[in-house]
């Protein structure tokens, strides 16, 4: 294992290098304008920097080291930033990726071609040029260490394309505000701290940041609903956006039942309410809503309903909610911060009191009970939607205001139970519910489109969230007049969710043609039938505490040493099982395929069904480990994905 020794203090303008044969190069400010002085004694924090030997986790997984760096009496700016870089290379030129973090819109895996170089807040948002909605203060190298920063620390995040990752702390543009909140330009003590861990490989400090017992990043302690992750849910949203009604949804479930397809549960999403947070039916479209989700059950559907934790001025709860300061305030009387959403404008829930989060479960639950609902589907909880001064008064003065995310995710769990799907989430991955990437555009591109979602996918497993619901099918329709996701688009996106934790429709496949809708059948069914198995089986097996995701990066199966498996962004594992290769490109018949693990490892097609079943040596139907299939075919309406062969 390594030595204490190992840290130390690197190159002229001041770093750390920690440990031995370059695994991470860190450059750091604080050591710059301390003339380099490194201690590694406990002590109180003052200009400069301290390093300290924080734990070494049992059988020599992992050995950690705290690294903290302080400004007292001037507050950190672009004057004088407190900020330490990991560099994307090693001294001897070589890549060193970057993974974890957080979702964004541009998603990349690794993270090593994100340019976001101005030190965005790492707070979640839902805005271009920001992080996004999911994320998590840790990253993980290909060369075996990781990060984890503190969560009082400030922080903001810059990423410079492969050369560093740069962390620092400041109060500026941050709503990250202390009990005692003082205005941003008067805040003169800052601190940047981080637990920096080093093992052998990634996969094993991995193994060991997720530890059950020691671990830094928490785990689930059960499986959400399973049934969810066997067969789709059917939304209203991207097929009729608002414009639904009764007789609407209840024609979409007929439809579904013609068309021969199965559901775990129909999501009846905006546009129901009269009011945005009454969460109740608009009688005039609803006129009977008791009734129809009554019908909706006898025909197989389970019902739930889009809800946010806005509510609108004009809502029927709002007078009430304001009268008992159950909204997060804008100052200290007490006045609720009035914020403008998509939908209009009211505040937000202040899920830091208890009472409030009282009073809104309340609500919601008797919104469930009066309707027979099964659950909800939680939209928003981002912090882009508190006021300027975060959470400095709240009922409870949280220092980092991604702790009311935190609070709407629990709040939302006690009545939404395992059923739930959120957006938002910040330390939440003890949670059994879903966990839904950011509303996907009905694009092939890397905005928001077909290409993130195996690299959003990925980035959740890895920062804790392994039970990931991956939105609509083809995307969200969105423009100003509606037009169809392309036909091409829709069955390569059907293809690849057939492999995901969950399915999810809205737009419909027999909006199409006969073809398109043999083609979702047929992959719905195969995720019934097959996928969903090891789905199940993967995350129990995370739970458990094991080295197991529904939606694993390659290198999880990859020979030591290997470094191409850390760079393929366009493959998965299916827990230990399946490797899926699907087509993301318009247009698009062939592409090259890499295998992970030793040559002793063996990979059978199972595209083909003339490779069913036939011996490991069979001609042309499996493939060793660590090796390339270069412009291997595949037809519109198939995906490539192997099996991985006992040994």
């Amino acid at each position: 294992m390594f030595d204490t020794a190992d840290c130390q203090r690197k190159g002229p303008y001041g770093g750390i290098s920690c440990p031995g044969k370059e695994k991470l190069q860190v450059t750091s400010s604080a050591l710059a304008e301390s003339n380099g002085e490194l201690s590694n004694a406990e002590r109180k924090c003052e200009n400069g920097a301290t390093l300290t030997e924080l734990k070494q986790f049992p059988n020599g997984q992992a050995q950690c080291w705290k690294i903290s760096s302080c400004l007292y009496g001037v507050a950190s700016s672009q004057q004088h930033l407190l900020e330490d870089c990991i560099a994307m290379q090693t001294e001897s030129l070589d890549t060193v990726h970057w993974m974890g973090g957080a979702e964004m819109i541009t998603q990349k895996w690794p993270l090593n071609d994100i340019r976001l170089e101005q030190g965005a807040p790492f707070l979640s948002t839902d805005l271009p040029k920001r992080y996004g909605n999911v994320l998590e203060r840790y990253y993980i190298s290909s060369l075996g260490a990781a990060v984890f920063v503190d969560s009082e620390v400030p922080l903001h995040v810059s990423i410079y394309p492969n050369q560093r990752l740069c962390l620092s702390a400041s109060y500026e543009d941050s709503r990250f505000v202390g009990p005692g909140y003082v205005p941003e330009h008067q805040q003169t003590n800052t601190t940047l701290s981080y637990t920096v861990c080093m093992s052998e490989d990634s996969k094993t400090v991995h193994a060991a940041m997720t530890d059950k017992d020691y671990g830094f990043i928490s785990r689930p302690t059960e499986l959400p609903d399973v049934k969810m992750m066997q067969d789709p849910i059917w939304s209203t949203w991207a097929r009729f956006k608002r414009d639904i009604n009764q007789t609407i949804v209840e024609a979409f479930a007929e439809e579904i039942l013609i068309n021969n397809f199965t559901n775990c549960q129909l999501e009846i999403d905006d546009g129901y309410e009269t009011s945005y947070g009454d969460f109740t039916f608009d009688n005039k479209k609803f006129p009977n809503p008791e009734n129809m989700i009554a019908n909706l059950h006898e025909m197989g559907f389970r019902v739930t309903i889009w809800v946010t934790p806005f509510i609108n001025l004009d809502s029927e709860n709002y007078k009430y909610g304001r009268a008992n300061n159950y909204f997060v305030p804008e100052s200290d009387d007490g006045k609720p911060a009035v914020i403008r959403w998509w939908n209009g404008r009211g505040s937000t829930v202040d899920f830091t009191n208890s009472n409030a989060s009282t009073w809104y479960g309340t609500i919601l639950e008797s919104t469930k009970q009066r309707y027979e609902l099964d659950s909800f589907k939680f939209d928003a909880g981002e912090t882009s939607y508190l006021p300027k001064a975060g959470l400095n008064y709240t009922a409870n003065r949280y220092t980092n205001p991604s702790d009311y995310t935190t609070h709407y995710a629990k709040t939302a769990f006690k009545v939404g139970g395992h059923m739930m799907e959120m957006r938002s989430s910040w330390k939440t991955q003890s949670g059994a519910f879903f966990m839904r990437l950011m509303d996907k555009g009905s694009s092939w591109g890397s905005l928001r489109g077909f290409r993130t979602v195996i690299p959003t996918a990925l980035t959740f497993g890895i920062i804790g969230y392994p039970f990931v619901l991956p939105d609509m099918i083809g995307g969200n329709a969105y423009g100003i007049n509606f037009t169809m996701p392309e036909r091409e688009l829709f069955i390569r996106w059907i293809e690849l969710s057939a492999f995901l934790p969950c399915m999810q429709f809205s737009i419909s496949p027999w909006q199409y043609d006969k073809e398109v809708t043999n083609i979702a059948r047929y992959y719905t069914n195969l995720h019934r039938t097959i996928v969903y198995e090891e789905v199940v089986a993967a995350a129990q097996r995370y739970v458990n505490g094991q080295m197991s995701l529904p939606v694993a990066p390659i290198w999880f199966h990859a020979a030591y040493g290997d470094t191409i498996a850390f760079t393929v962004d366009d493959q998965f594992m299916v827990g230990d099982r399946y490797l899926v290769a699907p087509i993301l490109q318009q247009g698009v018949s062939h592409r090259d395929i890499y295998f992970p693990g030793a040559a002793t490892v063996y990979w059978r097609d199972r595209m083909r069904k003339e490779c069913d079943d036939t011996p490991t040596t069979a001609i042309n139907c499996t493939v060793n480990g660590g090796m390339w299939l270069m412009s291997y075919q595949i037809a519109l309406d198939q995906i490539s994905w192997w099996e991985k062969l006992p040994k």
